[in-house]
């Protein structure tokens, strides 16, 4: 009874998966694919041949490929394209001595030359290389020693010796029966190990030429025997053990083996009792890598026949599985010197084979079949006594591992039974010493099993004995037989087996770990328990029983690189390794510190999953980015010194790329096993060597501006490329070319995307560069010169180095016959410009004279310039002399006696005179110093009647009809009056002269149009002379003067019409001329009228022309009986003038006289005059230098200065205002306009007092300051104001405040205030009484002793003299009035 129930319970726990069964697939031959998808021609593969420069040649059926490993170039025939292939379908592929490949197509041989990267059809012509007369053979083999058999089809068999290059005629005659000449054909051959040749003929005769003798030494019918007939595709393979063996294309006869020791033949075929093969149809046959035969056959996959044990396996295509081979219909294999081979088939492309292709075994699930992994994602491994594996999965509960017979037994959660698996998911396993399997789960608790019933230990909140965390992510029984427990987040359990109790390590409690995350643990060699957590490494020490806690710290190279730890191994010396996620950490007991591995020393990836130590102890490392070996190259005693890091990934057939973190385990077997969520692998460390070859790297394309260039391709008219850029050592460039790219790779075909290149250009830069996916090095807008392009593999060193020297020539304008003609050019210049120079220098030396002669010239005229303008200043005070005592004679006889007449004709001619002596000062001006234009507005219309007034006189005098004509009676504008004025003068003056008696003079003004605006006409016309045509251009250029008739005599200088011309050059106007000989003149002015806001001025009245002879009323001052009249002092070094101003000024003066300004200032110091006239021009010191020290000088700037000067220029009378004067007069003067001058100004300095007694008030600070005098004024005021209390306050303290002698003071307030200084501070004391009375509420007494009185009935006489009043009654009258 018990036993059924047994029974029914396995039924069932195999019904629902408890356990189920399956067998694992083997993998001992893994293929990469190749097909159209990857860039290949045709999925129809023909036939294949390597190269001797490595490259790999695939003959489909539509075109001929050239792979390099990454890419691959095909060549199509392209039909009325002779470059191309002759036929699209190739059969066969050879290489000759000189390196040309035969292309077989169905239409006869193509041969393509490796140096121009062309297809030639001459095959005739390339078969006498091989000293044949024609191409007609059928079958060509290259031998070992480097010579070449071949079946020609006329000469029959023939051996072709490389090394002296002449062709040997092998007598090929086997028969049963000598004396009976054969007639077969010779229908394929084959060289063994010894160099022998095996030949196998139509009719399936089999014969051996021998390698030294080139005789046949063997032979056998028994192929023959068997009447196959005669069949030209009968073909014969030797093996490594020089045995052959035949089969015949495109017939299901299976293969036949000659086993001459024996001398039998043995078959293989579906039904053969030697070999048994999965189909008859062998397409092809090579030697496999470990020495079986493997043998291509249609829709029968590869057999590989081991023909020693006789035993077939089959390789097929598994659609499931990308490494098996790509279609069970195979076209041709082939073995290329790597021991690589290669497998053509009939729709799928092709696919190759090596040993190292993938290194490792993939054991993974297959979708359909039971008999595989039953699941992939694998976290954990354990290995029993047996060798077998337990494997904890992901999801997919525990399976058990036969590795002898290939099965896999799978535990998975039963719900509702106790006695199952308690979860899925499983994430520690551990095999104690009692063989009893525990089991860590994730939420399932801990489990043991032992291998019948699952027992189940699960976390009880009630009892604190049990487990703490259902997560057991650690589980690890040390030499002592204690099961320790690691748990995600609840700490380290100790489990007592015999108790069934927990007992708990947490954080923070005393001695215990640091952290809840228990990720890792191992016992080291003293017993030790290592823990590794979250927060860093904690040593359980076997001695002491304490923890000892490493982590990481900051700044520190000896500590933990970081405290995420995820791993730990130890090796056989004791070292302990730790990975980490900041990467792999060693721990070196004697120094009590740490030595860190990261990227920087060549790990793919900081983040360390999983350490595994081999045999070897070297590690092996799971990481997201690979397997990572580090092998320990060099040692000092047991650390590591040196390492060398290598990594693998799903290219080398492993699961992927990431690990799952504790899936690795080391064997007893010495094997690793690595597992992740794509399956697992096993592998042993000794078998994954380093085979790669450091193949050297190739150039394969060359493109100009992304173009490729083919060899003999013409670029710009040029052809770049003379034969293919893989054997190109050397490339010219145009400048226009450079802009380049060239692609490279290493022939390796094992894996060759994990090759990895660095390059350079020397010349542009001395670095390597590590090159990208894409095999691509670009240069754009290099400089001309000569740079060497070089490329290595970063694996494989200098050995794999390859370089292409590439010279971009220059612009023609940088060529060597460029700069040649630059140094021409620059010679021919230098020599041009060192003439230029010496020419320059000559005509400067010239320009130099002349410029000197001309200086000299300019200097001389502005000598006889100054020598006029200093005579026509010194005529100005003689004319004064003349004129000032004419006017007053003139006014004082009446105008019919004889004696006026004869007084008017002196002064006519004086004021003539003084005409020219301006004419001369204006031309000095125009020459030298740049006059300059003020315009103003005003009435122009008026300015110009009044000027033509002027000369009514001169009019009745000489008898003239003179008009003035205007169609307007104002207009108002900006000019210049005084030039203007001038300009009629000149003009006016010169019509007068030259018209004679009863002539006639007219004015007229009118307005016109211009394009700028609108302008005035001036027009002096009049009836004179005339002016011939050839002298009416020149009567503007200075000194120019006209022939006058005899009657007539030329009174003027030649400057007059120059200068009227430049002034009306300055308004911006235009002078004509229009006159005829003996008609008259009209000189027409045009002025641009212009006009301006008014402005409004404030200036003195105006002086009068001294020209006007019009009178002048003016009311002189009434005369004041005063007790002393003013003291004026004249400054004048003419004598005869200075005494007769004194005549006519010391009526109404007292006068003073100075010869020179020194003297002047010297009596101005010590007599203190109240006026000062002075002449400008004076030895010693001129009248300027006068007036600035007087205004300068606080003891006598209050003294009015009038200069009086000869010079009349603008600029002078400027000069002599800034300096200070109070009046500017110009000789010749009015004596009568100079006699109001003086009047005024003493009439004003008398306002001046007034106005200080206007103001002298408490505050004198509110009037404004104007001048030195008022400041001088308000100093004192303010130093009496700051001694008003001082009733002994004395003139002689006022003037050492003032810093002045008391006689200074005495005259300067005087002549200011028209007080004494004793009355200057009475009255201000008594303002500043009267202020007070107005203001305070003091007494009379209070005030009179505040403001410096020391009698108060002093103080009140005083204020009643000042103001008619007692201060009482002052005081009441200000009262009222408030």
């Amino acid at each position: 009874m018990r036993s059924c129930f047994w029974c029914i319970c396995w039924v069932v726990a195999i019904v629902l998966g408890w356990v189920e069964r399956g067998v694992a697939q083997s993998n001992e031959y893994q293929f990469a694919r190749y097909n159209t998808e990857r860039g290949l021609s045709h999925n129809e593969v023909n036939c294949f041949l390597k190269d001797s420069k490595g490259f790999v040649w695939i003959g489909t059926a539509n075109g001929l490929n050239r792979f390099d490993g990454y890419s691959f170039r095909v060549f199509k025939h392209i039909q009325g394209d002779s470059s191309t292939i002759s036929n699209h379908r190739i059969n066969a592929i050879f290489e000759d001595p000189q390196g040309y490949i035969w292309i077989n197509t169905q239409t006869g041989f193509d041969i393509y030359d490796p140096i121009t990267e062309r297809i030639d059809h001459n095959a005739d012509q390339g078969a006498k290389r091989l000293g044949l007369p024609d191409a007609n053979f059928s079958r060509i083999i290259k031998t070992r020693t480097g010579d070449y058999w071949i079946n020609h089809n006329r000469l029959g068999l023939v051996k072709f010796i490389t090394s002296a290059k002449k062709l040997v005629k092998v007598k090929f005659n086997p028969s049963e029966n000598s004396s009976e000449p054969a007639k077969r054909l010779i229908s394929d051959f084959d060289e063994d190990s010894q160099g022998n040749l095996w030949v196998v003929c139509d009719d399936g005769l089999l014969a051996r030429v021998q390698a030294q003798t080139n005789v046949i030494d063997v032979q056998s019918a028994l192929l023959q025997n068997r009447n196959l007939g005669n069949l030209s595709n009968h073909k014969v393979f030797v093996d490594d053990d020089g045995e052959p063996w035949v089969y015949v294309v495109k017939a299901a006869l299976g293969a036949f083996y000659f086993d001459f020791k024996n001398n039998v033949l043995r078959i293989a075929n579906t039904a053969g009792q030697d070999f048994r093969l999965s189909n008859n149809t062998v397409s092809s046959m090579v030697t496999g890598p470990d020495g079986r035969i493997w043998m291509g056959t249609d829709h029968g996959g590869i057999n590989v026949v081991d023909k020693k044990s006789g035993t077939v396996s089959t390789l097929l295509f598994n659609p499931g599985d990308p490494r098996t081979i790509s279609q069970n219909s195979i076209q041709a294999l082939y073995k290329d010197p790597t021991g690589m081979i290669w497998a053509g088939t009939f729709k799928k492309g092709f696919c190759s084979y090596h040993k190292n292709i993938f290194k490792f075994s993939l054991i993974q699930h297959a979708p359909g079949d039971p008999r595989s992994l039953p699941f992939d994602d694998v976290n954990m491994f354990v290995e029993d006594q047996k060798g077998n594996l337990w494997l904890g999965m992901n999801g997919g509960g525990l399976v058990y591992f036969d590795r002898k017979n290939n099965t896999f037994r799978q535990y998975k959660n039963v719900p509702g039974d106790p006695k199952s698996l308690s979860n899925n998911v499983i994430v520690s396993l551990c095999l104690d010493k009692s063989n009893v399997l525990w089991i860590g789960t994730y939420f399932g608790g801990l489990n043991s099993f032992d291998g019948k019933t699952f027992t189940r230990y699960l976390h009880d909140p009630t009892n604190s004995t049990s487990l703490i965390d259902d997560r057991v992510w650690e589980i690890f029984e040390d030499s002592q037989k204690r099961l320790w427990v690691g748990t995600l987040a609840d700490g380290l359990d100790l489990f007592d087996r015999n108790k069934k109790t927990f007992r708990h390590y947490r954080r923070l409690a005393p001695n215990s770990v640091s952290s809840d995350y228990i990720s890792a643990m191992l016992e080291d060699k003293q017993g030790n328990i290592w823990i590794g957590t979250a927060n860093g490494v904690d040593v359980l020490m076997r001695q002491t029983g304490r923890f000892i806690h490493y982590a990481y710290k900051a700044g520190d190279p000896t500590s933990l690189s970081s405290d995420a730890v995820t791993s730990l191994a130890q090796d056989s010396f004791g070292n302990i390794w730790i990975g980490t996620s900041e990467g792999l950490n060693l721990y070196d007991a004697r120094k009590n510190a740490f030595v860190a591995y990261d990227t920087r020393h060549g790990l793919p990836d900081n983040s360390i999953l999983t350490v595994a130590v081999d045999a070897l102890q070297n590690l092996w490392l799971g990481t997201p980015k690979g397997l990572v070996n580090v092998n320990i190259s060099t040692r000092s005693g047991s650390m590591p010194k040196s390492i060398q890091v290598r990594t693998f990934n799903e290219v080398d057939g492993l699961q992927g790329r990431g690990f799952n973190e504790n899936a690795a385990l080391r064997l007893q077997s010495g094997e690793m096993v690595f597992g992740g969520a794509n399956g697992f692998s096993i592998f042993d460390p000794k078998q994954i060597t380093n085979e790669r070859t450091a193949t050297k790297v190739m150039l394969t394309d060359f493109q100009i501006f992304n173009k490729s260039v083919q060899p003999g391709e013409l670029f710009d008219g040029e052809a770049v490329l003379a034969k293919s850029i893989s054997l190109t050592d050397r490339i010219v460039l145009k400048y226009s070319q450079n802009v380049f790219t060239i692609e490279f790779a290493a022939l390796n075909f094992l894996h060759p995307e994990k090759n990895h290149y660095q390059y350079t250009l020397e010349g542009f830069n001395e670095q390597w560069f590590d090159a990208d996916n894409t095999r691509k090095v670009t240069y754009t807008n290099l400089d001309p010169r000569t740079y060497v392009f070089k490329v290595k593999m970063k694996e494989g060193g200098a050995s794999t180095e390859r370089s292409l020297r590439v010279v971009i020539l220059p612009p023609f304008w940088r060529t060597p016959w460029a700069y040649f003609l630059y140094f021409l050019i620059v010679v021919g210049a230098l020599m041009t410009a060192r003439w230029i120079l010496i020419e320059r220098e000559r005509m400067n030396f010239k320009l130099e004279q002349e410029r000197h002669y001309a200086q000299q010239l300019h200097e001389l005229d502005m000598m006889k310039i100054r020598f006029f303008t200093n005579v026509s200043h010194e005529f100005r005070t003689p004319l004064t002399l003349m004129l000032t005592p004419l006017e007053n004679l003139l006014k004082n006889i009446r105008s019919d006696h004889a004696v006026h007449r004869q007084l008017s004709l002196v002064h006519r001619n004086a004021q003539r005179l003084f005409n020219l002596v301006t004419q001369m000062l204006d031309f000095k001006k125009l020459e030298v110093e740049e006059t300059q234009f003020r315009p103003e507005r005003g009435d122009i219309v008026r300015f110009l009647r009044q000027i033509a007034q002027t000369f009514s006189d001169l009019s009745e005098h000489k008898h003239i009809r003179y008009r003035f004509e205007s169609e307007l009676t104002s207009r108002y504008a900006d000019f210049d009056q005084d030039k203007l004025s001038k300009v009629m003068y000149n003009l006016l003056s010169n019509a007068f002269k030259f018209t004679p008696e009863n002539g006639q003079v007219t004015v007229n003004l009118h307005v016109v149009a211009l394009e700028e605006g609108e302008a005035l006409e001036i027009s002096v016309a009049d009836s004179g002379i005339g002016i011939p045509p050839e002298a009416q251009a020149k009567v503007f250029e200075r000194f120019y003067q006209h022939p006058m008739p005899d009657n007539m005599m030329n009174q003027g200088s030649g400057i007059g019409l120059a200068i009227a011309w430049e002034f009306v050059r300055m308004h911006g106007g235009a002078i004509e001329l229009e006159s005829e000989v003996g008609r008259g003149s009209t000189f027409t002015v045009t002025l641009p009228l212009l006009e301006s806001p008014p402005r409004v001025y404030s200036l003195p009245a105006a002086e009068a022309s001294p020209t006007e002879e019009t009178a002048l009323e003016i009311e002189l001052p009434a005369e004041k009986p005063v007790k002393n009249k003013p003291l004026v002092l004249l400054v004048e070094d003419n004598d005869e003038f200075r005494v007769y101003l004194k005549e006519v000024f010391q009526k109404e003066y007292d006068i003073l006289e100075a010869a020179n300004g020194k003297i002047g200032l010297e009596i101005t110091l010590e007599q203190i005059p109240d006026l000062i006239v002075s002449d400008v021009m004076m030895p010693e010191m001129d009248g300027i230098e006068l007036c600035r020290i007087i205004k300068t000088d606080r003891r006598i700037s209050h003294i009015p200065v009038v200069l009086l000067t000869a010079r009349a220029e603008e600029e002078q009378q400027l000069q002599g205002y800034q300096t200070g004067a109070d009046a500017y007069v110009t000789k010749p003067f009015r004596l009568d306009i100079l006699q109001v001058r003086m009047a005024n100004l003493i009439r004003q300095r008398e306002q001046l007092q007034q106005q200080f007694q206007q103001h002298v008030e408490i505050r004198p600070s509110e009037v404004a300051i104007r001048s030195l005098d008022e400041e001088f004024v308000n100093s004192a005021v303010k130093v009496v104001e700051e001694n008003l209390p001082n009733a002994e306050f004395t003139v002689e303290e006022l003037s050492d405040a003032m810093s002045m002698s008391r006689m200074y003071l005495y005259k300067k307030i005087l002549s200011l205030t028209g007080k004494t200084p004793i009355e200057f501070i009475r009255i201000i004391r008594i303002r500043r009484g009267a202020s007070l009375l107005e203001k305070s509420q003091l007494s009379i007494s209070e005030i009179a002793y505040q403001i410096g009185f020391n009698n108060p009935k002093y103080f009140a006489k005083l204020f009643k003299e000042e103001y008619n009043m007692l201060p009482t009654a002052y005081r009441k009258e200000h009262l009222g009035q408030e």
